[in-house]
């Protein structure tokens, strides 16, 4: 990664930086950080940086509200049996507890239902809604789905079983016709924040549900004793932490630090949580929402919700052991499918595809998500990752950089059984005999994109002297990061590196030692390896964490990219060698390159594996394409270094 790629964000003002510095007694240096997430004036600062019970909303404002309470009022007091119906995903198993768990206070005769991924798919389905209302279900209640379950909810509406509605997806042209449909963006609904995720919209009904519509005051006039979920709920669903789920999620990780559930005490020690050590977001990301996540991805995710429910911490202990091995298990199968996925990205066939369409036999269906995320970290390209399952090919896609998958991939949507997503992510099911006509309009669809790397934004640059724990624990004031409010990232300009080591069964982590007594760590990029082989004159984009090792807390930096230097002599004669080639293929693209590569190579008096590479390299940077074998100059492209290119640094990095 390039400092081309780099984006330094604005200074703020000498004056703003001291007027929040002065007032919120903070120092300089997070006065100016504060500042460019746009609060610059003390009030909304302090807001920010203090979230309070007045930074929430009514939950009487959303849509269909006053008929919800008043249902769930007469379903509990009634003794009408109530099944709560949620998704096999952190998100929805979290919403699901949040309301069982306000129906239960109520005195409720409530039961929850986990659909299976593989048997019942995602939203309501139509035979498991007939065999929940064959088993006595009367009022059912859906959390983080429903929106797009029009024919179930139908027919449990003609059997006069009621369904409420609860939501936080994309919404139809129509919504089901259900009792009720509450949704944070709801049309004809008031509601002034419309990022809540399904835990956040469950927890919005508990808080009306539990107070009888009234508003609170205090923070302890709410459910409190349901905001571990909603953290849980709202950072696993990556739904932006700003405006009230900052305060809903700030509070939920106070009390898992403070008084965690047994079932995440379980996990945390599992997962080799220090003592020391906080729970922040990053904790739940990257160690508590894969451990249950994992469970719905291979199985049944009924065993994390049992687990959160869990009271018993005997129990707890002997579940969240059950969830360790299925987490191991999921690992291992990733592996194997990404090992398998990678080869086939790297071969010929699709090495000059711009956006991949990688499809196997019998790969799990419940991690190809997960696959295609590393294949996009990988080889920075869009990809698609499909598996044939009882004769149909089902998968997930994963977007790179700002491209929008979901809008390209939909321009081919007559092709497919099934399909659904956003920009950034999505699913679809194909038959197989439409496959490789996907395949081809996707080639020739994508042959002359330029999908470019997001930018890297950079709050400041920082030497290793001013790097300290102290800093960190400035910066946590901050948390919680995630979407919307992401950790502060910083530049350091060539340091000096004392000791270069990898880790990990692949060598495909980096450790650095730098001065000061700080370490700087790369996670999952045995592309940097060869670049720190000879670390001279490197320079890093990297966030601040703490390494919790035997009680001690050391200051540890977390790279998020690294930038090669430029301009050596030997540098310059690789350009030249790059430029020659370029001019070649500007004078003779009714050339077929394929055909005649080793001749072109000789000519040009290079290798034929360099030409490769460089052809490889101009593909990366928007230089050309390639059709058939014929390489063509893309007219109007943008000018770009090479070291901006992940083929290049490999390049000179084995040189």
């Amino acid at each position: 990664m390039n400092q081309n790629n780099w984006n330094i964000l604005p200074q703020p003002s000498e004056k703003v930086v001291r007027q929040l510095s002065t007032q919120l007694n903070i120092s300089q240096f997070m006065s100016t950080i504060v500042a460019q997430r746009g609060y610059t004036d003390p009030e909304s600062a302090f807001k920010y940086l203090q979230p309070s019970v007045e930074q929430l909303h009514d939950p009487m404002l959303l849509h269909d509200m006053d008929r919800t309470i008043e249902r769930l009022q007469d379903a509990a007091f009634g003794g009408e049996k109530i099944v709560v119906y949620g998704d096999y995903d952190m998100d929805g198993v979290t919403s699901t507890a949040i309301m069982v768990e306000a129906l239960e206070v109520l005195g409720a005769d409530v039961t929850p239902y986990i659909p299976n991924r593989f048997s019942d798919g995602y939203g309501p389905n139509i035979d498991t809604y007939k065999k929940l209302i064959a088993d006595g279900a009367q009022l059912i209640v859906t959390v983080d789905n429903g929106v797009s379950g029009q024919e179930a909810v139908e027919y449990a509406m003609s059997q006069g079983i009621d369904v409420i509605i609860t939501d936080h997806h994309e919404m139809p042209a129509t919504l089901p016709n259900a009792y009720a449909v509450i949704h944070p963006r709801h049309p004809e609904g008031q509601y002034p924040f419309g990022d809540l995720s399904g835990a956040g919209v469950a927890f919005k009904v508990a808080q009306a549900l539990l107070n009888e519509g009234q508003p609170v005051e205090d923070q302890t006039e709410l459910p409190t004793e349901l905001l571990d979920l909603v953290a849980l709920g709202e950072i696993s669903d990556m739904v932006s932490l700003t405006d009230e789920n900052r305060v809903l999620v700030s509070w939920g990780l106070k009390q898992i630090n403070v008084s965690p559930r047994p079932g995440l005490t379980a996990v945390l020690k599992n997962a080799g949580k220090k003592d020391n050590e906080p729970v922040i977001s990053e904790t739940v990301s990257f160690k508590i929402a894969p451990r249950l996540n994992a469970v719905g991805r291979l199985g049944d995710a009924s065993l994390s919700l049992k687990l959160l429910l869990s009271q018993d911490p005997d129990e707890s202990t002997a579940i969240a052991s059950e969830v360790e091995a299925i987490n191991a298990q999921r690992q291992e199968i990733v592996e194997e499918v990404f090992g398998s996925a990678k080869q086939m990205a790297l071969s010929e066939e699709y090495k000059n595809d711009q956006v991949l369409v990688i499809a196997g036999q019998d790969w799990h269906q419940g991690i190809l998500g997960i696959v295609a995320s590393r294949l996009v970290e990988l080889l920075q390209k869009p990809t698609i990752v499909l598996s044939l399952t009882d004769g149909v090919y089902k998968g997930s896609g994963r977007t790179f950089g700002d491209f929008d998958l979901y809008q390209f991939m939909n321009t081919f949507h007559d092709l497919y059984d099934t399909f659904g997503g956003h920009a950034s992510a999505l699913g679809l099911a194909i038959f197989p005999e439409q496959l490789d006509v996907l395949k081809e309009q996707v080639r020739l669809n994508s042959a002359k994109l330029q999908i470019h790397a997001k930018p890297i934004n950079i709050n400041t640059t920082l030497s290793v002297n001013e790097i300290s724990t102290e800093t960190y624990e400035e910066l946590r004031l901050l948390e919680p990061f995630g979407t919307g409010n992401q950790q502060p990232v910083f530049g350091l300009q060539q340091p000096k590196i004392n000791k270069v080591t990898t880790m990990g069964n692949l060598k495909q982590h980096i450790k650095l030692a730098l001065e000061n007594n700080v370490e700087a760590v790369g996670f999952n990029h045995p592309d940097w390896v060869p670049m720190v082989a000879n670390p001279v004159g490197l320079s890093f984009a990297a966030t601040l964490g703490i390494n919790y090792f035997r009680g001690r807390k050391t200051i540890q930096l977390l790279l998020t990219a690294i930038n090669t230097p430029e301009a050596t002599a030997e540098n310059a004669a690789h350009k030249k060698f790059f430029a020659q080639v370029y001019k070649f293929i500007y004078a003779h693209q009714d050339l077929n390159f394929a055909q005649n590569l080793d001749k072109i190579a000789e000519q040009l008096n290079i290798n034929k594996n360099d030409l490769n590479i460089m052809i490889q390299v101009f593909i990366e940077l928007g230089f050309v394409h390639v059709t058939n074998g014929f390489v063509t100059i893309i007219s109007g492209a943008a000018q770009k270094p090479l070291t901006t290119s992940i083929t290049y640094q490999k390049y000179l990095a084995n040189r």
